[in-house]
């Protein structure tokens, strides 16, 4: 039995089907090589419609294009790269991007329960990394969907984020945002489709509180994971609350004010590792909102003595 949309026609030819990798009520992934690519592998994500109404199908088709949109403007390390994008007259829509070897955080989390306090200040830092890349679009883009299931890992210890379909540009005087949410990440204010650059902090907190725990978190509600385990370090803790409040101006109030304050949690972790001279202002509390040039992500992530995966 072969492998492959038979829908996509003569485009599909460029593709060598290999395998199913996932499969759901909106679409399938494939495992596929790129033949004009020497055979290099890629990931083919499918859209398949099956909606209720007019309006369903509508949205679908709307974001999976706004996906192809988005990413084909990106180029960062730490976000997958959008190598093709393909429609039929007769309604099917694929995206071809590259195939990241590793696992996602929600799969480690299931195969090997919490993280520790370091690999999840670790992860969250590239996390921020992506994000402040995002915000300083011009215009800002909201992921609005950060999640474990989002998140894949390496085997080199870097985080890719995978899913941009309902990622957003925030546009001034725009209408409110599609209702788009996850349950446990999402913030209160994307419920009523008002997310701002914050929501994806929210975002941010309650995955970090998920990986120190293993515990999903509680829809619209602040993470204290040392609730759940005590011997989370208090600094962490406390950052992770503060990330999750439930009102934006509660929050920290930026991605790299987050990203600095990460930088000295883990100065406790690791007393060995070099703080980035950007994060060694007088109060970069205060300038945290001022365009200071930003490290790639693997200048601080090579200082570091151990690999998450090793852990």
């Amino acid at each position: 039995m072969s492998i492959g949309p038979q829908a996509a026609g003569d485009w599909s030819q460029r593709y060598i089907f290999r395998q199913i990798l996932a499969q759901g009520g909106m679409g399938i992934i494939y495992l596929a090589e790129d033949k004009e690519q020497q055979n290099t592998s890629c990931v083919i994500k499918q859209l398949i419609l099956r909606p209720a109404s007019k309006y369903e199908h509508d949205e679908f088709v709307r974001l999976f294009r706004r996906e192809a949109e988005v990413l084909k403007f990106l180029n960062h390390p730490g976000i997958v790269r959008l190598i093709d994008s393909h429609a039929t007259e007769d309604g099917h829509y694929f995206l071809v991007m590259d195939y990241i070897e590793g696992k996602s955080l929600d799969e480690l989390l299931r195969l090997k329960g919490k993280f520790s306090c370091q690999s999840t200040v670790e992860i969250a830092i590239q996390c921020c990394e992506v994000l402040e890349y995002l915000h300083k679009r011009n215009p800002p883009i909201i992921y609005r969907d950060l999640k474990p299931s989002n998140l894949m890992l390496t085997p080199e210890g870097y985080i890719i984020f995978i899913d941009f379909g309902i990622a957003r540009a925030l546009m001034p005087n725009s209408m409110a945002a599609t209702r788009v949410v996850s349950t446990g990440y999402s913030p209160p204010e994307q419920y009523y489709g008002k997310p701002e650059l914050r929501s994806d902090l929210y975002a941010l907190g309650a995955t970090m509180g998920q990986l120190l725990t293993g515990v999903k978190p509680k829809p619209l509600s602040t993470s204290i994971p040392s609730k759940t385990n005590p011997e989370i370090m208090p600094a962490i803790d406390n950052l992770v609350t503060r990330l999750t409040a439930t009102s934006p101006e509660d929050r920290p109030p930026s991605a790299q004010y987050v990203r600095y304050e990460l930088y000295h949690i883990y100065k406790e972790l690791d007393p060995d590792f070099v703080i980035p001279e950007e994060a060694k202002l007088g109060d970069w509390r205060k300038t945290n909102n001022k365009d200071i040039k930003q490290p790639m992500l693997s200048q601080w992530w090579q200082t570091l003595l151990g690999k998450i995966t090793s852990r």
